[in-house]
């Protein structure tokens, strides 16, 4: 590299700077404005600023950062498929049968993989409805073959591999893991990033995906436990189980039985931990309780 370094041996110098910095983790950048003391001059994100826009961020001023924020805010609003997902040298996605090319106009596009999704897209089919939800594999594949590997035993849409189009949704949609559901509505705006909680939490019922969706699911299960007796006996489990919900120690959560994502009521042991979605509860009688005991 061409930087400037402290000697590898000179430990004391680089304890003192990552006191000063308070550094917590690597790769860590922090970066100074010259002829200012101040404690606003440091930068200490200057990893994820360089990530996020690159060269443009440089010379990392405040008046640079809020100049990027603004035109970042612009971008959202003015968010559209085609500047989403296609780019000057492409105006398709890859479909099937591979390599058949299936033009942007009129899709309606969230990005990754679940197998929930496609249930939506059947129950979509069965219920006669004509409302276009497509699915689209943005692949954080390193190499074609794997690429090809995955693209052909899913039935998505995909963005082909290699393509620049990948980096730029990432930082657009501030993407810092795998997998990741993308939700975008009819407008072609955003309608969540957390499509990917969403569907562990509520399976195919997610769908659409909007704010007064995932409400009314709210309500229905705060509805429904009202019907729930206040604890139970969980067949495998020696301790009683008492219900919990996101007001009183409960929220999102594992279900040990099914070891699927899950939130809201839960029926959850005091004792040690252990949490079950109400319908995996199997009920046992205390005597069965007593048995597993000894």
């Amino acid at each position: 590299m061409p930087w400037l370094a402290i000697p590898f041996s000179d430990l004391e110098t680089k304890k003192a700077l990552s006191r000063k910095f308070d550094i917590e983790g690597i790769p860590c950048l922090v970066i100074l404005q010259p002829n200012n003391n101040k404690d606003d001059a440091k930068l200490h994100e200057g990893v994820e600023l360089v990530y996020r826009y690159g060269v443009r961020a440089f010379p990392f001023t405040k008046e640079r950062l809020e100049n990027l924020l603004e035109e970042e805010r612009e971008k959202h609003e003015r968010q559209a498929l085609t500047n989403l997902i296609t780019n000057h040298d492409r105006d398709y996605l890859l479909g099937h049968p591979s390599p058949k090319q299936v033009p942007v106009a009129s899709l309606v596009v969230c990005s990754e993989v679940n197998p929930h999704l496609q249930k939506i897209k059947q129950m979509l089919v069965e219920n006669g409805d004509q409302e276009d939800f497509e699915i689209v594999f943005v692949s954080n594949d390193r190499d074609q073959e794997s690429f090809d590997s995955y693209f052909n035993a899913l039935p998505w849409l995909a963005l082909p591999f290699g393509d620049p189009t990948v980096k730029e949704l990432a930082k657009h949609f501030d993407v810092h893991g795998i997998p990741c559901l993308i939700i975008i509505g009819p407008n072609c705006k955003t309608v969540t990033k957390q499509g990917r909680n969403l569907i562990n939490l509520y399976q195919e019922n997610a769908y659409p995906f909007t704010e007064a969706k995932v409400e009314l699911l709210e309500k229905q299960m705060d509805e429904e436990a009202k019907s729930l007796p206040r604890s139970v006996c969980h067949l495998g489990h020696r301790h009683e189980l008492n219900l919990v919900s996101r007001g009183n120690g409960g929220g999102p959560f594992i279900c040990c039985d099914s070891d699927e994502q899950r939130c809201g009521w839960a029926y959850q042991c005091l004792e040690c931990g252990f949490e079950v979605h109400p319908k995996c509860v199997i009920t046992a009688d205390r005597a069965s309780m007593g048995a597993i005991v000894d």
